[in-house]
């Protein structure tokens, strides 16, 4: 279990100033304070390493520059040993970091290549990473590099701690006082960056929410655990509304901007969305949200001096159409025409101009759009229509997992041959469920997801051992995305305070979560999807389509990430089969 963070502002001249009296105590800690004098004079902003003492005391230290008053807020914490990493794996992490082969490492720590090559595998493996490229960067977000420099190697110079570490050996002793630790002040206390969380725990979107506030909670639990960002502790404070209720939405945010919280990470609405976010304007704090909004983003590039504060974090909804045509030109259904299922909540349709002629260019027909009124809880009208046209697959558009459930376990007992293809609703927990073994078969969609891969699978073991469950596959993962991307522009900017820093800072990163890809320097301040807007993965969130399979959720496309192929659903005869080929 880590400690609390000991704070100190370390000057120029060796002079320390005990920030707080709990925690890890900075006195008698000289390589600190040469650390911080060495950040000073090598013009950098920020640095954050790992001290390993006797090779069993592991320290999270995370330095800032004030360049206002020339000095150093240095925040030291204990901490366990981070993702089971072992002394020698962090001296292999921090090397490799550096762009050095294992040979290079090899040489640095006296030992074989052949024992470097094993070690990168267990770090690569402890750290959810496939690649070396991605572990160096995953270490370098993450602050997990050792100082000092393990074999004094000199070849880390482009690297922070490499800088920083040459000129702790060269330049010269520390003033004489400053070995000696803290000069006696008046402890003073430093206030947490406090991170406003919107989530609508209230109402039929409880579940997701719940989702949402763990996602977010986890990733402020390990910034912590790492020393917090820009020198102090991160902490949140939520504030629960109802997606469907507009009052309950504005009164959240304006909640939130009373308190003057640092940031605001929300969820999606399901209300009319342009008074929250002229609240959101007002106030001007950077505002991370996970819907998937046309309208938001045609707000942001029409007015981005008003709104460009505010960043959606995943693609738009229009995305959705696209791959409903894109994954039915690869099936091949035997049954060539679809049908729409969509409710008339405001900016959540995906039936238009442009879907219906991607459908034509696949080759498929349009049988009917049935758009449902509220309580948006009567399935009549859209059964029958499903009945009486059997098309090949019908979109069902809705956000409320109770009532797709309902719909799914109605279908079924009366199937038509028809695909049941869903957007989004199936990844809140709840459907499953609710659903039951009428899931079984049912194929959806989100633009925001959870991967398959070995970085989402160390997500998930994390999340379930903190909270007894898995993660559903979109918006934990999208929260705690969102939490770990905000914290790198407060890290970046070293203001958490100058929203429009943060603001630029966001637009000029490029950070590649559990969800994918997140490079919001776009027009809408969007992320983009792959492979329907941009073709290169690494720039993008994969639109990712699941099928539910022996009662689990599986990617079955784009092909880069599936788990499985599709299977034909169990409602679907064989001599009615829905034909093709089948992908993934």
């Amino acid at each position: 279990m880590s400690s609390l963070p000991g704070m100190a502002r370390v000057s120029a001249d060796g002079t320390v100033m005990r920030l707080d009296d709990i925690g890890v105590d900075l006195s008698g800690r000289p390589m600190l304070i040469r650390a911080a004098i060495a950040l000073l004079r090598a013009g950098r902003d920020a640095l954050t390493f790992l001290e390993v003492e006797r090779d069993e005391r592991w320290t999270h230290v995370s330095m800032t520059v004030a360049r206002e008053t020339d000095d150093v807020v240095v925040s030291a914490v204990e901490v366990p040993p981070p993702y089971g990493l072992t002394p020698r794996e962090l001296d292999v992490l921090t090397l490799l970091a550096g762009g050095l082969t294992n040979t290079d490492v090899a040489h640095y720590l006296g030992t074989s290549p052949r024992t470097v090559s094993k070690q990168v595998e267990s770090v690569l493996a402890k750290l959810g990473q496939a690649t070396r490229s991605g572990a160096a960067a995953f270490a370098v977000d993450h602050g997990l590099l050792r100082l000092p420099l393990p074999g004094r190697c000199p070849e880390l110079a482009a690297l922070a701690v490499g800088a920083v570490d040459k000129l702790m050996h060269t330049a010269g002793p520390l003033p004489a006082f400053a070995t000696f630790g803290v000069v006696p002040r008046r402890p003073v206390a430093v206030a947490p960056h406090e991170v406003g969380l919107l989530l609508p725990l209230l109402g039929a979107s409880g579940d997701d929410g719940e989702q949402m506030r763990r996602g977010a909670e986890l990733a402020v639990e390990e910034l912590n655990a790492r020393g917090g960002v820009a020198g102090r502790l991160v902490r949140t404070y939520v504030t629960a509304v109802d997606a469907l209720d507009a009052e309950s939405v504005s009164a959240g945010l304006a909640e939130l901007a009373a308190r003057e919280v640092s940031a605001i990470v929300g969820g999606y609405l399901l209300t009319d969305e342009r008074a929250s976010y002229e609240i959101v304007a007002d106030y001007g704090a950077p505002y991370l949200n996970i819907a998937t909004s046309d309208l938001q983003a045609a707000w942001v590039r029409q007015e981005p001096d008003r709104f460009g504060r505010i960043f959606q974090t995943g693609p738009t909804r229009g995305n959705y159409g696209k791959g409903f045509a894109r994954f039915l030109h690869e099936l091949r259904p035997r049954r060539r025409s679809v049908g729409f299922v969509e409710t008339t909540m405001p900016d959540t349709q995906a039936f238009n101009e442009e879907t219906s002629r991607l459908i034509e260019q696949a080759g498929l027909t349009i049988d009917f759009v049935v758009r449902l009124t509220p309580p948006y809880d009567d399935w009549n009208e859209a059964l029958r229509a499903i009945r009486t046209h059997t098309p090949g697959a019908v979109m069902i558009t809705h956000h409320l997992a109770e009532e797709a459930a309902a719909f799914q376990r109605e279908f079924v007992r009366e199937p038509s041959p028809t695909l049941v293809y869903m957007v989004y609703t199936p990844a809140v927990p709840q459907f499953l469920r609710l659903a039951g073994q009428a899931a079984e078969g049912v194929v959806w969609a989100t633009v925001t997801g959870l991967y398959g891969d070995s970085r989402g699978r160390a997500f998930v073991d994390r999340f379930t051992r903190k909270y007894g469950a898995a993660p559903g596959r979109a918006v934990a993962s999208a929260a705690y995305d969102q939490i770990n991307l905000l914290a790198l522009a407060w890290a970046s900017c070293g203001r958490p305070q100058d929203f429009d820093a943060v603001a630029r800072d966001l637009r000029a990163l490029v950070y590649r979560g559990v969800n994918g890809v997140y490079d919001l320097d776009r027009g809408g301040q969007t992320s983009v999807a792959f492979p329907d807007e941009i073709a290169d993965p690494s720039l993008g969130q994969a639109h990712l389509i699941f099928q539910v399979q022996g009662g689990a959720h599986r990617i079955i496309s784009p092909t880069p990430y599936a788990e499985a192929t599709f299977r034909q659903p169990p409602w679907i005869g064989p001599s009615t089969g829905l034909g093709g080929t089948g992908i993934g």
